[in-house]
C-alpha cells in the first residue's frame, strides 16, 4: 500500500505543472460472476472488486490524481446469478462497486427491452450508462432516461468526456426488433466525439463494447478520440495497443479480459499547454483481494435465497454426476464440454445430428463434483426469465442438401460451429474457399433430398427466424421440444456417469479441420460407426 501511494505520489509531484494525471480503473465482461471468477475462487467477484476499486481510487486521491472507473459493458447474462430476482439483483450489486460509467453490452439486453426495461426501472443505475448508437422507441421511457450518449466530468481542471459505443450484430440486435435499433459503431463514435469537442472536452475517450477487433476500426476512422477502454471480445491486453488513425494519430486501446479476473489501470498524462496525452503507465492487475466488502457479500447472500426459492435449494445444489475436466487454458477443456452439449441435445431428441454453438456456452464449464447450478453456468443462455432452465432444445426437419450447405458456409465463413452425428471430408481450394464433401450419417452418405431430425439450441433457431428470411424458410418446420438443455445435460451425466478428459477420444477422432470460430482450430468430429 505504500509503495503503491509512494509510486504514484512520484508520478503526479514529477510531472510538469502543467501536467495533470487522471487514473482510469477499468473492467469488462462481469456477465453476473457474482462471487469469483470460473474456477477461480480466489480471485475476481463483485465484493473483491469493489474492495479493489476502493482502494486504487484512495491511493491516487491521496497524491491528487483523480479516477474514473469504467466497465466495458457485458454485466448480465453468463452465470445463474443473473436470474436472481430477474436481473436485479446483478444490477444492484453492480451499482455498489463505485464506477462512474459503463456502457451497454450485448448481453445486458438479450432479455429483450421490456425486462430491461422494467431493471432500470426499478434499479435505476447509479453511474452513467452510455451507448451511443442504441436506439430505443419512445414507449420505454426508463430506458430513454437511463442510457445515454455520452458522459463528462471535470478532473483537477481537465475537462474529459466519454462516448459509449454497443455491438452492432445481427447476431444479437434482433432481440430489439419493434422496440428498438443498434445503428453504426463509427458513425455514432465520430458524431458524439465531434459534439464532445464542440463542448471543450479536452480528452475524449470511447468506452465500447465491440471488441478489439472493431477498436482498431474505430481508431482508425475516428481520430477526434484519444482513448479507446473496450470489452466484448473478453481480450487480455496486458500492454497497450496502439491503432495509427485515418490522419497518422495514434490511439491507445486497453481492455481487461472477463469474469473480473483483472482490474485494468491507466494513468495518463495531459499536458495543458500542448493540449496531448499520452500514456505514463498501464498494468493489468489480477483481481486478488484477502478483504471483500460485506454489502456486496450479503448481497450475494440474499441472490442465493432468491435462486433457492424459485429452484430449491436442494434441487440446485444436488450432485448429478463429475466432472474430471481440468480448468487450465492450455488444455482447453472447454472444447470438450461443448461436443458434451452437443451430443447432450441430439440424444434426448433420438435426433439423427446436432448443431450448436460455442459462443452459446461459457468458460464455466463444471469441474469436480456437478451440480444443476453447474449444468446452468455451463450453459448460461436465457432469453426469457420466465423460461427459468435456460435455453430449450429445438428440432427440425431438414433436408440433406441443406447440411451441405450450412457445414460449407461455416468452414468460409468462421462461424463457430459444433456437429454431432455426422462426418465430412472437406478440401481448401486454390481460391482459399473449403469444400465440404463426403457427408456421412453412422457409417451412410446423406441423401440430398432426405429429410432429417436435427436438434438445436434455442438460439440458433429463434434467431435464425430473426436474422435471415433463408434460415426461417430452411427451419420453418422448427419446433420446441420438452427438453431443456439443462435437463438434456443432466439425462447426459445419467447415461454417461462421470466426465473424462478422454471423452472425444472414445467418441471423436482428430484428423478433420472442423468449425471453432474466428480462427480455424483442429478439432474433433464423431467417428463412424464400425
Amino acid at each position: 500500500m505504500k509503495s503503491a501511494i509512494m509510486g504514484i505520489c512520484l508520478l503526479a509531484f514529477c510531472s510538469p505543472a502543467f501536467a495533470e494525471i487522471i487514473q482510469i480503473l477499468h473492467t469488462n465482461d462481469l456477465h453476473s460472476h457474482l462471487e469469483h471468477a470460473p474456477h477461480r475462487p480466489e480471485i475476481g467477484g463483485y465484493a473483491r472488486m469493489k474492495v479493489l476499486i476502493d482502494k486504487h481510487r484512495q491511493i491516487a486521491a491521496y497524491a491528487g490524481v483523480g479516477t474514473i472507473a469504467m466497465d466495458g459493458g457485458d454485466t448480465m447474462e453468463g452465470n445463474l446469478y443473473y436470474m436472481a430476482d430477474k436481473g436485479r439483483k446483478t444490477l444492484e450489486a453492480f451499482n455498489r462497486i463505485g464506477y462512474d460509467v459503463s456502457v451497454l453490452g450485448n448481453h445486458d439486453y438479450l432479455m429483450a427491452a421490456d425486462d430491461l426495461e422494467a431493471i432500470v426501472r426499478d434499479v435505476p443505475p447509479s453511474f452513467g450508462l452510455l451507448a451511443a448508437n442504441f436506439k430505443m422507441n419512445s414507449n420505454y421511457p426508463n430506458i430513454n432516461q437511463h442510457v445515454k450518449p455520452v458522459w463528462e466530468t471535470v478532473i483537477n481542471g481537465v475537462k474529459v468526456g466519454v462516448v459509449g459505443i454497443t455491438l452492432n450484430d445481427m447476431l444479437y440486435k434482433w432481440r430489439l426488433k419493434g422496440a428498438g435499433k443498434i445503428e453504426n459503431e463509427t458513425d455514432a463514435a465520430k458524431y458524439w466525439a465531434k459534439y464532445l469537442r464542440k463542448r471543450g472536452n479536452q480528452i475524449v475517450i470511447a468506452l465500447t463494447h465491440i471488441g478489439v477487433s472493431k477498436d482498431k476500426q474505430l481508431a482508425f476512422n475516428v481520430p477526434e478520440l484519444d482513448l479507446i477502454v473496450g470489452g466484448h471480445s473478453h481480450t487480455e491486453l496486458h500492454k497497450v495497443v496502439y491503432q495509427k488513425s485515418i490522419n497518422g494519430k495514434s490511439i491507445p486501446i486497453v481492455q481487461a479480459g472477463k469474469y473480473g479476473e483483472w482490474l485494468g489501470k491507466i494513468m495518463l498524462d495531459y499536458n495543458k499547454l500542448t493540449k496531448k496525452l499520452k500514456i505514463q503507465s498501464y498494468e493489468l492487475m489480477a483481481a486478488y483481494s484477502d478483504e471483500k466488502d460485506p454489502g456486496i457479500e450479503a448481497l450475494i447472500g440474499k441472490a442465493n435465497e432468491d435462486l433457492y426459492d424459485l429452484y430449491g435449494k436442494e434441487w440446485l445444489e444436488g450432485i448429478v454426476g463429475h466432472s474430471y475436466l481440468r480448468p487450465n487454458t492450455e488444455v482447453d477443456d472447454k472444447k470438450i464440454w461443448h461436443f458434451f452439449i452437443n451430443d447432450s441435445m441430439m440424444e434426448s431428441t433420438h435426433a439423427d445430428f446436432a448443431i450448436h454453438a460455442s459462443a452459446l456456452s461459457g468458460d464455466n464449464y463444471p469441474v469436480g463434483d456437478v451440480t444443476r447450478r453447474s449444468i446452468y453456468n455451463g450453459t448460461p443462455r436465457t432469453f426469457d426469465f420466465n423460461d427459468k432452465y435456460g435455453y430449450n432444445v429445438y428440432t427440425a426437419s431438414v433436408s440433406g442438401v441443406w447440411i451441405k450447405l450450412v457445414a460449407t458456409a461455416a468452414m468460409n465463413l468462421n462461424v463457430p460451429l459444433y456437429f454431432s452425428g455426422i462426418t465430412f471430408q472437406w478440401k481448401k481450394k486454390a481460391n482459399g474457399k473449403y469444400k465440404v464433401w463426403g457427408i456421412k450419417h453412422k457409417g451412410e452418405r446423406i441423401k440430398l433430398l432426405k429429410r432429417y431430425n436435427v436438434a438445436f439450441s434455442e438460439a440458433i433457431v429463434r434467431g435464425g427466424y430473426s436474422i435471415s428470411k433463408l434460415v426461417g424458410l430452411i427451419l420453418h418446420n422448427g419446433k420446441r421440444t420438452d427438453t431443456s438443455m439443462w435437463k438434456a445435460i443432466e439425462e447426459k451425466f445419467a447415461r454417461e456417469g462421470d466426465l473424462y478428459p478422454d471423452y472425444l477420444d472414445r467418441y471423436y477422432r482428430h484428423d478433420i479441420l472442423s468449425i471453432g470460430g474466428r480462427e480455424m482450430e483442429r478439432v474433433m468430429v464423431p467417428v463412424d460407426p464400425e
